[in-house]
């Protein structure tokens, strides 16, 4: 028989274990530990830091680098350069290398926004050999492969009497506040935002993140943590040489990562301490040491796959995500949006019988061709403030092309206007500031994030209104409990149902009450009743202000929400105006049917003969 475990219990358990954490630190001053094993913890607080800034660029923002060493070696050496060359007190000299470290870092940086995946991986290893080189070569500065000696070490004679006992409870202090000022940073905004880039970085781009600032902010990070290593060493160790920074512990220190769990902050403390401590226990197996590290490893990810970030997540508890949202109750029966067609009708601002708002966004010769195929065809019409423009036409008539082009994700020829500034081939980011959001045609949600983070991460601040992380979360959960999915706020992207998923897509982008919302097939995936319901939601949303262009295939919905309609077939635009007007055109009939209108009559879908006395342009 089990019992379940209650938060109380589980409380409890926490709280034990972090007792028992603070004791074995404890241990090691209390009990007069082995100098030698008391060093070796020092170098895993160490390396821990270290390990911490890769977490960050790998684990957190995606980006492979396996130049960690170097940059170790490059705060080394800055901190040994400054204390020996100018004199300077080690709480001057580290600083400042953290300084020069993190301008390296910025460099990488903007390297990586050029290229990525396993070439970006080469690159970073090639730094390892480039500082070897350079440090061996240069001896009149770093003192060659003899390296630099005699460097002034940091003392402080009351915490024991040789420089390991000394440092031991300083490191020890210094490392967890490193973690807890990144456990902070990785649920900030930035945070945030560095985790949709690793996990999609177009829809992240699409969705206001600046995807070269974010990665330029990673590697620093990766570099300031690296540089703060490197000088912690050096004042411990007092020495510093090319053989101290090679490959070897670069893929080490990514080893401390891969262990601790890829994106788990907390569980790359207890990946560094398990890749540096587990060799010096297994020393007594003497030549065999190192294939039983090995095979320790092996069994670590094989009972733990997502790494020891499952234990140490646990152990950081909500303060990992600033607690949980309180429990909304689940909507009994099948999913429905009659309580979103309700939160939506109650912050109406206008009727949709209101005049026209004039133009608010311009399409002019717009072209873009993939090799010889040319998607859109010098396509012009205008979209009018305060309507639901429908675009409609068969599959491949550039219509993803036209919504990917509004919102920067493709560079076209030709001119997009929105009001009164040009917006073709900006950065979706800027884009996006200028108030255009989207979804897109298949549901790409960040699925490592939770539903409430992945809202929180598109929304952008308004003049005059506040932007600390409460206001967020608060115009988040508004968003979410428009589209009646509120209740989802704490759930992982990755465990909701398809349309489940596509109507978190749409909280995400109207958090930011956009001008213009860019709709790319929002009932796909949705059964029938839901399409209606979806219907009213987003002429609920024009009420409140927002202009919608949707690109949609079924033709009822189109007809029963959209205010007008333009039609692309082959990249071209056949046809502009009114539903009902549209539909019965020769030219659009042809389009979807394949044959013209006068041989089929009596084939043709009765919303299609239907007669109108609208007005209709036609191109061809």
């Amino acid at each position: 028989m089990t019992f379940p475990m209650t938060s109380t219990m589980t409380s409890a358990l926490r709280s034990a274990a972090w007792l028992l954490i603070v004791a074995a630190l404890f241990a090691p001053v209390v009990f007069g530990l082995n100098t030698y094993y008391v060093h070796v913890l020092n170098l895993a607080w160490i390396f821990a830091i270290a390990a911490l800034g890769l977490s960050v660029a790998t684990g957190v923002a995606g980006q492979i680098v396996l130049g960690q060493a170097a940059l170790v070696g490059f705060g080394a050496y800055a901190t040994a350069l400054l204390m020996m060359r100018l004199s300077l007190p080690w709480w001057i000299a580290l600083p400042g290398a953290m300084v020069l470290t993190g301008l390296v870092g910025a460099v990488l940086g903007l390297i990586s926004t050029r290229i990525k995946g396993h070439y970006l991986a080469i690159v970073t290893l090639a730094l390892n050999e480039i500082f070897r080189i350079v440090a061996l070569n240069e001896e009149s500065l770093t003192g060659g492969p003899m390296g630099l000696r005699n460097i002034p070490t940091l003392h402080i004679p009351m915490l024991g009497d040789n420089i390991d006992r000394q440092l031991y409870l300083p490191l020890v202090l210094l490392m967890f506040a490193s973690y807890a000022v990144m456990v902070h940073f990785h649920r900030s905004s930035l945070g945030r935002e560095l985790r949709a880039v690793r996990d999609d970085e177009m829809a992240a781009e699409a969705m206001g993140v600046n995807s070269v600032r974010a990665k330029t902010i990673a590697f620093v990070i990766c570099s300031v943590w690296a540089a703060l290593a490197g000088g912690l060493y050096v004042l411990l160790v007092g020495f510093v040489a090319p053989t101290n920074f090679t490959i070897a512990e670069s893929i080490k220190m990514m080893l401390m990562v891969v262990i601790g769990g890829l994106g788990s902050i907390p569980g790359t403390m207890l990946g560094a301490f398990v890749v540096t401590v587990l060799p010096e226990a297994l020393r007594d197996l003497q030549t065999y040491y190192m294939a039983a590290f090995g095979a320790g490893v092996v069994v670590i990810m094989l009972v733990w796959p997502k790494g020891l970030g499952v234990v140490a997540d646990w152990l950081c508890g909500d303060f990992l995500t600033r607690g949980r949202e309180a429990e909304v109750p689940a909507p009994a029966g099948p999913l429905s949006l009659a309580h979103a067609i309700a939160a939506t009708s109650s912050t109406a601002r206008r009727t949709a019988a209101e005049p026209d708002g004039g133009t608010l966004m311009r399409l002019r010769d717009v072209s873009r061709s993939f090799g010889g195929v040319r998607a859109l065809n010098d396509v012009s019409f205008e979209v009018r403030r305060g309507e639901i423009l429908g675009v409609i036409g068969p599959n491949g008539s550039g219509k993803s092309t036209m919504i990917n082009a509004c919102s920067g994700v493709v560079h076209v020829e030709g001119a997009i206007e929105l009001e009164a500034g040009r917006i073709e081939n900006r950065p979706p980011w800027d884009i996006h500031a200028l108030g255009v959001a989207r979804i897109f045609q298949n549901v790409r949600l960040w699925e490592s994030m939770t539903v409430l983070e992945n809202v929180m991460v598109a929304w952008r601040p308004v003049a005059g209104e506040a932007s600390g992380e409460a206001a967020i979360r608060a115009a988040a959960l508004a968003a979410l409990d428009q589209m009646g999915v509120r209740h989802l706020a704490m759930r992982r992207a990755r465990d909701l149902s398809f349309g489940q998923s596509r109507l978190v897509e749409m909280a995400r982008a109207i958090v930011a009450r956009p001008k213009i919302l860019l709709l790319d097939e929002p009932a796909a995936g949705l059964r029938g009743g839901l399409v209606l319901e979806l219907a009213q939601i987003l002429k609920n949303l024009r009420d409140q202000g927002m202009t919608v262009l949707v690109v949609e295939h079924r033709i009822k919905l189109v007809t029963s929400m959209c205010d007008r309609v333009v039609v692309l077939n082959l990249g071209d635009l056949i046809a502009d105006g009114p539903p009902a007007a549209v539909m019965e055109t020769q030219a659009v009939v042809e389009a979807y049917l394949g044959e013209r209108a006068d041989a089929s009559a009596d084939a043709m879908p009765r919303r299609i003969r239907r007669r109108s006395a609208s007005p209709v342009v036609v191109r061809g």
